[in-house]
């Protein structure tokens, strides 16, 4: 049957890290070849880091990235192990001063990455060699998703609107979205370098765009009740005032019509940019659209959350691998692939 070929593809995909490590980078191999087996050994470790980070705190994106060509693996697990490490810097730092010191402490190390001199930490280094290996990311998007971290951590309120909580999804998800087209060479960049279409890699930043802003607000969603547990509330201000939500109905985790008609309007928010970035697929180059199977997950997620009536507190969104199951979203992402669709 089709569901148990593709069953077969998906786990033939799950490899453990050291199978392609080895070969995934140019500098590990020219460290290994010249004798300095050190500095392969902790160029090895420091992606076998980033993949356990994904692995642990991303599990759906670590379970896409799994299915990408191998060439991309290592940026890409760079790329979404920085994200994790830049979203858990709120539960490290537990004052403003240790926000904004860790918070430049990442600044700093971004600049160092580019200057060829990494601090000794793991996903710098990975980040490091992601730069040497010939891939082209921009500077200020890396920093950009710092500051947007920064940024939430330092404030006390809930968004105030809904545009406010679009741009700190785009700041976040959308900036890694487009770092990882520079990643694969089919970002803005490439095409002013003359290595893309213009056209296509225009489309791409567009969808990435909107699809940026629909997997941060789902996100933001799906991560309701953990974020109420330490007294952060994200739906919007504007719209609870509308539908007369307090933030404590929030904080309780008391569902009422009123937070399900607020859920409803930023879950049509997402739905929409999701739409709109998957009306934009034609437009894309066939090979960057592996690039937005992310999608997927957001998608599946929303599905979810509507048969739930916009309940963001049923238990059943709140277990894991209940909304997005594992197996489900593995056969979703290898159909996608076969179609190249997202």
């Amino acid at each position: 049957m089709l569901a148990n070929r593709l069953a077969a593809a998906c786990a033939g995909r799950l490899q453990p890290a050291a199978a392609w490590f080895s070969t995934s980078t140019a500098a590990a191999a020219a460290a290994a070849a010249s004798g300095n087996g050190n500095a392969a050994d902790s160029i090895r470790q420091a992606f076998s880091y980033c993949v356990n980070q994904v692995r642990t705190y991303d599990y759906e994106n670590y379970l896409w990235v799994q299915q990408m060509p191998k060439e991309l693996r290592a940026p890409l697990f760079a790329l979404r192990a920085f994200n994790v490490e830049t979203a858990l810097i709120g539960d490290h730092a537990k004052s403003e001063m240790l926000v904004l010191m860790r918070c430049q402490w990442w600044r700093d190390a971004v600049n160092d990455c580019f200057k060829g001199k990494p601090p000794a930490q793991p996903v710098v280094t990975a980040l490091a060699e992601v730069l040497l290996s010939g891939h082209q990311l921009t500077r200020y998007r890396l920093q950009q998703l710092v500051s947007a971290r920064e940024e939430d951590l330092l404030r006390t309120e809930q968004p105030a609107s809904l545009a406010a909580l679009e741009r700190y999804a785009e700041g976040t998800s959308g900036q890694l979205l487009h770092l990882q087209l520079e990643a694969a060479g089919l970002g803005a960049s490439a095409a002013s370098a003359g290595t893309a279409s213009a056209a296509h890699a225009a489309a791409a930043e567009h969808a990435a765009s909107h699809l940026g802003k629909a997997v941060g607000l789902a996100a933001l969603l799906r991560g309701t009740h953990t974020h109420a547990s330490r007294g952060r509330v994200y739906l919007p201000a504007d719209l609870c005032s509308q539908h007369g939500v307090t933030e404590q109905d929030v904080l309780s985790g008391h569902d009422t019509p009123a937070v399900r008609d607020v859920t409803l309007a930023v879950a049509t928010a997402a739905q929409q940019h999701l739409q709109e970035a998957r009306r934009l697929r034609p437009q894309l180059a066939p090979e960057a659209r592996p690039l937005f199977l992310p999608a997927i997950a957001t998608g599946m997620y929303l599905e979810a959350l509507e048969k739930a009536g916009f309940n963001l507190f049923d238990q059943k969104l709140m277990q894991p691998g209940t909304a997005v199951p594992p197996l489900t979203y593995q056969l979703k992402l290898k159909w996608a692939l076969l179609r190249s669709t997202y």
